[in-house]
């Protein structure tokens, strides 16, 4: 502590100021997972761009997929998702922004101000020279031919700016291969923009529009152009990165969400609405404080921990009074616990005059239940709601579900970032909040999700650590190691830094770091899940909340000892060889694991002398000796890696003189 304590004082001497910010995703996890999930099979629905669909078209991305179903769509750089859109039309919509097929950020990011265009999300061929049913017959202009559609700028995500747009474009005429007698000549689709919007903040749209998603009804009525066997929209997004003098601050923004594109005949410019009993948002834990907790900590005081009643928004988004009845039902894997609550029936005023079902045993039904009791170590247990219309032979109605789990982590996040968080400058602390049921208990790693930016440039070494509880805020420092960020590229696998030792925690206790460097290291933000009161940083003595809502993807493992796995940092973590330590000299010596001495004789490494808060002492290019003659007794860490950055290390070693 006396370390920390002179640090604090001399940033205080100089009056820096921490500065928290939220930045975009540089890569997108659940994307990711999805893509290699799908690698190397055959898309089912390959082909079938080359049947042109009939009317209606409808989408309200409420199936659960990652990418647009190839039923209605071509291309899969839009995210369907239920984590960005705030109160959508149902759950569920699709998120434009400027991360690409793959998860990643298109290689034609660059800082701004200049805009670039980044998603598509484009149909099928669609049939308007005719419709089917009931009969067959020619389509034109007296059919009333509309296309509506409800979009919403930023959501969760980042703010398009100003300069940035969202557009809609119709197809005017397909692109065809022009050949000659000497070459080919691809003409590639000519295309029509029908609509468009600017970019703003979510707050400013709401306050403008007073709606959070707002509908566009289009009519068509070029019959030449568009009433053809191949009529083809699609939506897409430009793009511009804020330019920073600091790489790794630069990150994905510019969300745009869509939700419940309707396209058809016989529709007029006050048809607004598409009939609809649904829930508007996923199912929530029946945790109190945690999206997942360990299971003997639940166990120990069960009824401080579950929740009295649920928050369920749901909206009945027809013309008229609909008689609904309501119900959950909550069971384990196995099937010996089950237990059904019944809201019962009552008649849901429609959306549109009456706002969201505010009846409580369907908008806040109560759970009078316990999770069982036992000795195991965890559990999973499914969630199910249902809503559905009484009227004889209505198939209006919705199910959602989820998994309340108990594993051997405490978790405020849902494990899907909407962002990423960073603190600024070199030093600054920040701490999350955590406690235990049953005391003490072992801390046995921390789980941490980093985002990649733009550049990698966050992968620097920070302090990973642990403090006790001081009248709410941090105390003493109980564990302190130097690390390195690490990254995945999966949802909810996240980067596990196993601690050096068993440590013994008891009550309240805080998981956190002290940086290193001024760069941000990027670390997973969930914005779905608010948990600010838990999160805390210190730059000038002072232990302030953060001023973020979200929910950090970081989360302490305790209990039984955890086997090493995939992605672990004690797998990858290298460690120096310095001598002699502790050192009485002015000189100091380091061998790199795996590296020669020749190796490092002709090449050299960088290096960076830390403090025990991460404060930067010196920095330098070495051959294998490091002059510490200005550096007073006490105790270091020593990071060093090659000009390209494949090789670094760390270790710690003593000055005694």
């Amino acid at each position: 502590m006396r370390f920390v304590l002179s640090f604090l004082l001399v940033l205080f001497s100089f009056c820096v100021t921490a500065q928290e910010v939220l930045t975009g995703l540089q890569t997108n996890p659940v994307v990711m997972e999805r893509v290699r999930e799908l690698s190397g099979m055959k898309p089912a629905d390959a082909g079938k761009d080359t049947i042109p669909m009939s009317l209606p078209f409808f989408d309200d991305f409420s199936g659960g997929e990652v990418f647009p179903s190839p039923e209605r769509w071509i291309d899969r750089y839009a995210f369907v998702n239920s984590d960005i859109p705030v109160y959508p039309i149902n759950i569920g919509a699709v998120t434009l922004d400027a991360i690409n097929d793959s998860g990643r950020m298109y290689p034609i990011a660059i800082p701004g101000p200049q805009t670039f265009i980044a998603d598509h999300l484009t149909s099928r061929y669609i049939r308007l020279d005719s419709i089917f049913l009931p009969l067959p017959k020619k389509l034109t202009i007296a059919d009333s031919v509309y296309m509506s559609f409800y979009y919403q700028p930023q959501g969760r995500g980042m703010p398009p700016e100003s300069t940035d747009s969202l557009l809609l474009q119709f197809l005017v005429k397909p692109g065809y291969d022009s050949i000659s007698a000497t070459d080919t000549t691809i003409i590639p689709d000519k295309w029509e923009t029908v609509w468009g919007s600017m970019g703003t903040a979510l707050d400013s749209f709401l306050l403008e529009r007073g709606t959070y998603f707002e509908q566009v009804i289009i009519p068509i009525t070029d019959t030449a152009t568009y009433f053809k066997k191949k009529f083809r929209f699609r939506f897409y997004n430009r793009v511009s990165l804020a330019s920073s003098a600091e790489p790794s601050w630069q990150s994905n923004c510019d969300q745009w969400n869509i939700d419940n594109i309707y396209l058809n005949s016989g529709r007029n410019s006050r048809d607004s609405i598409y009939p609809e009993i649904r829930f508007i948002q996923r199912p929530p834990s029946m945790l109190i404080n945690y999206e997942s907790m360990p299971y003997p900590q639940y166990c120990d005081d069960p009824t401080n921990e579950i929740k009295d009643t649920l928050n369920i928004l749901i909206s009945n988004r027809t013309v008229n009074d609909r008689n609904c009845g309501y119900s959950y039902n909550v069971k384990n894997e196995s099937g010996s616990f089950s237990k059904t609550y019944e809201g019962g029936n009552f008649t849901i005023k429609p959306f549109y005059t009456n706002g969201y079902v505010t009846y409580p045993p369907f908008a806040h039904p109560p759970l009078p239940f316990l999770f069982p009791i036992s000795q195991a170590d965890s559990a999973t247990f499914l969630m199910q709601h249902f809503i559905k219309d009484n009227t004889s032979e209505s198939t209006l109605g919705d199910t959602i579900a989820a998994y309340q789990k108990f594993y051997n982590y405490y978790a405020y996040d849902d494990g899907t970032p909407e962002a990423g968080y960073g603190l600024t400058p070199a030093g600054a602390m920040l701490a999350y909040r955590f406690k235990l049921n049953k005391s003490p208990d072992t801390l046995r790693a921390v789980n941490i999700y980093f985002n990649r930016t733009l550049s990698g440039n966050n992968q620097q070494f920070f302090n990973l650590c642990i403090w006790n509880d001081n009248a709410g805020q941090p105390g003493d420092t109980i564990y302190s190691d130097l690390v390195i960020v690490r990254f995945t590229d999966s949802l909810n696998k996240f980067v596990t830094y196993h601690m050096t030792y068993p440590l013994r925690i008891t009550g309240t206790f805080y998981i956190g770091m002290i940086q290193s460097t001024n760069d941000n290291l990027n670390i997973g933000y969930d914005k779905y899940n608010n948990h600010q009161n838990d999160i805390l940083y210190n730059v000038a003595g002072k232990w302030l909340n953060s001023s973020y809502r979200g929910s950090l993807l970081m989360r302490p493992v305790v209990g039984k000892p955890i086997p090493v796995g995939i992605g672990d940092q004690a797998k990858v973590q290298q460690k120096l060889v310095i001598y002699p330590n502790p050192c009485t000299g002015n000189l100091l010596h380091v061998r790199m694991p795996g590296i020669s001495e020749q190796a490092l004789q002709d090449h050299g490494f960088s290096f960076r002398i830390l403090n025990l808060v991460g404060q930067l002492l010196s920095q330098g290019n070495t051959n294998g000796s490091i002059d510490i003659s200005g550096l007073p007794e006490g105790i270091y860490f020593l990071e060093m890696k090659s000009a390209t950055g494949t090789s670094r290390a760390t270790g710690k070693f003593i000055i005694a003189r």
